[in-house]
């Protein structure tokens, strides 16, 4: 059984938002925006009150209702799923939905099932005793449905459901009342045999779930390792024993005296009253042995310390370590699904430490018969993998109205790949994919909006550019060196289905051939990269929906910018400050001649006079797209 999919309504941020779960499920996005929420919200599905009750400063602040609910749908159900799910999983169903819901502190689950509509009347009445005079009631009126005799309200909900078993072409899809089936609120607890969600807040500390203590992390993991059946019986026997003894060492000790005593008591009552008497014997009462428990130490060398005595970093590895084997022993009951939701997993973590956690996880989720789901909510890079690129969830707030709602982009690479049909041939596309998502754009996935750009030289500019008065940094906006222009349509086709507004800034490449002769290219080569270019312009202006043609001129369209030759022509033609600050650097020992990413950058901040029109306007544009989105 795995989460396919879960819809939540009215709970904080997030007043309506509907999310397909993979194997691993990547939440990333901006602060604010919901990414925790999710796994909370679940985490309230699954444990309930177990963790932080609900309040009313959890629902969402435009909510009309007042109202919480978490819908989860289920899938990949085993024979055992369907077996235990009975009704709710009958008639050969691929998933299962389940409802919690949250309303001025009622709190109610339910569930999509098939049963007899009369009997779903029947079970919704109060009281066992007029529950079953309404079952005898129908006995009579209906002697043909056959009914059995019942004693009690368990035979009579086991009398329901068995004719409903033997009768499914008389059951109709309904919604039920699902409390008493799954998660133990007033029953068997059912789920908590199939499903377990366990869930890493950024807060959890590490030294309480180092404890041996009923539900910790360490405490589920001696439960599965440690097997204490032989131990505990030993155990038994010893309380036994003890008992036992102290009540001889208390006859043999005490006896005598307590009988001596007794009888004078009662000499003494019988001088006031007749027929009594008193009898004092020792008390015994039960000693009983505590369960064996087990504690968590970190050694050092010859130092052992307790684990809330270590650093961060360390905590943190620990849990993520601990979970891990939590993960590892459970999956092995192919029939039990464990689903780790973790926010912040690079929380503490230094980089390497955070790549490898990612890559373990991974592979853990992607193990067949290991019964693994995984989400987590990053800001880290390290956690985004070209194979998981279908996987990740963006989420973004938008503001309508004043009404403010929460959006999830994700996509796929036959989706992006059909948004560029036309533009790059599929061997290109293959081609390309895992370089511009391994390589190029992870932080992009992360901002706010993003600048596309040939090379380094470009992203110092523009960089520059921006910290010359408000830094693009604050503002949420990633400058991405893409390695030349014919990567441009990927990224921005990439980055633009999963919601990150794009601007992207190329050269025409009009003089191209007059600088190579001065570099003294071969005619043949020049040429050849002539044509090129001519080529990649001719694409990547239709791409963007603008008037094709060969070396388009200087100008800041709606979603690109070119210029008619190069950056290094341009500055020099219409930003001499540029220039002359370039050269300052270079004399100084500051800086580099020819193309040099730091010189370029630190030219564009020191420049007497502003940046000129077309780099400005650029700034400008994509600023716009901050506030659009």
């Amino acid at each position: 059984m795995r989460i396919r999919r879960v819809r939540i309504q009215g709970y904080r941020c997030l007043r309506d938002v509907d999310i397909r779960f993979d194997d691993i499920t990547t939440f990333i996005g901006p602060n604010g925006v919901g990414k925790s929420s999710v796994l909370r919200a679940l985490d309230w599905f699954f444990n309930g009150d177990r963790g932080r009750p609900l309040t009313d400063e959890d629902v969402s602040a435009d909510s009309a209702d007042r109202r919480i609910s978490v819908e989860v749908e289920f899938g990949d159900l085993n024979p055992l799923d369907r077996l235990t799910l009975g009704k709710y999983a009958a008639d050969g169903r691929d998933t299962v939905q389940l409802w919690r819901r949250w309303e001025d502190g009622d709190d109610k689950l339910s569930g999509h099932a098939l049963a007899y509509p009369p009997f779903e009347a029947l079970r919704q009445i109060p009281g066992a005793r007029e529950r079953r005079a309404a079952y005898n009631r129908m006995r009579t009126e209906c002697p043909e449905m056959e009914l059995p005799a019942v004693r009690n309200a368990a035979e009579l909900d086991e009398a329901l459901d068995e004719w409903e078993r033997t009768h499914p072409e008389l059951l109709e899809s309904t919604e039920l009342d699902a409390a008493n089936h799954f998660f133990g609120f007033a029953g068997q607890a059912k789920m908590t045999g199939l499903f377990d969600y366990v869930f890493v807040s950024a807060d959890l500390r590490a030294d309480e779930e180092g404890r041996d203590a009923k539900g910790s992390v360490i405490g589920r993991i001696l439960d599965q390792a440690i097997d204490r059946t032989q131990a505990e019986q030993e155990m038994a026997d010893l309380q036994l024993m003890v008992n036992a003894t102290r009540a001889t060492i208390q006859s043999t000790h005490f006896g005598e005296q307590l009988e001596t005593l007794s009888d004078d008591l009662t000499a003494a009552v019988s001088e006031l009253t007749s027929g009594r008497s008193v009898h004092v014997s020792p008390l015994v009462q039960e000693l009983r042995l505590p369960q064996v428990q087990f504690q968590v130490s970190v050694r050092d060398g010859s130092a052992r310390t307790r684990i809330d005595q270590q650093g961060h970093g360390f905590q943190r590895a620990l849990l993520i370590s601990a979970l891990r084997l939590l993960a590892e022993s459970r999956a092995v009951e192919s029939d039990r699904t464990i689903f780790l939701a973790i926010e912040e997993p690079e929380l503490f973590q230094h980089p390497v430490q955070a790549r490898a956690f990612a890559a373990v996880l991974r592979k853990i989720a992607r193990e067949t018969g290991r019964g693994v789901q995984i989400a987590y909510a990053t800001h880290s890079p390290y956690f985004l993998e070209t194979e998981g690129f279908a996987q990740v969830r963006r989420m973004t707030r938008d503001v309508s109205d004043g009404t403010a709602s929460v959006r999830i982009a994700s996509t796929t690479a036959d989706t992006v790949a059909d948004r560029l049909a036309g533009v790059l041939d599929p061997s290109s596309f293959r081609r390309q994919f895992m370089q511009v998502c391994l390589q190029r754009i992870p932080e992009a996935l992360f901002a706010r909006a993003v600048i596309l750009v040939e090379g380094p030289t470009d992203l110092a500019v523009l960089e520059g550019c921006g910290l010359r008065a408000d830094p693009l940094n604050r503002n949420g906006i990633v400058v991405v060196d893409l390695g030349g222009k014919s990567r441009i349509p990927l990224a921005h086709a990439l980055l633009t289905e999963l919601g990150v507004p794009c601007y992207a800034v190329f050269d025409g490449d009009a003089d191209f051939e007059r600088r190579a002769r001065a570099r003294q290219m071969a005619p043949d080569k020049i040429a050849q990269a002539m044509a090129g270019h001519r080529q990649e312009n001719r694409r990547l202006v239709g791409y963007f929906g603008g008037a094709v043609e060969d070396h388009p001129a200087t100008k800041v369209h709606e979603h690109y910018a070119v210029v008619h030759d190069c950056l290094e022509t341009y500055l020099e033609s219409d930003w001499p400050e540029w220039e002359t600050a370039r050269w300052r650097l270079v004399e100084e020992g500051r800086g580099l001649d020819g193309k040099h990413e730091d010189t370029y950058r630190q030219a564009t901040v020191d420049a007497a006079a502003g940046p000129p029109a077309w780099l400005s306007d650029i700034i400008n544009r994509v600023m716009d797209l901050c506030a659009e989105d």
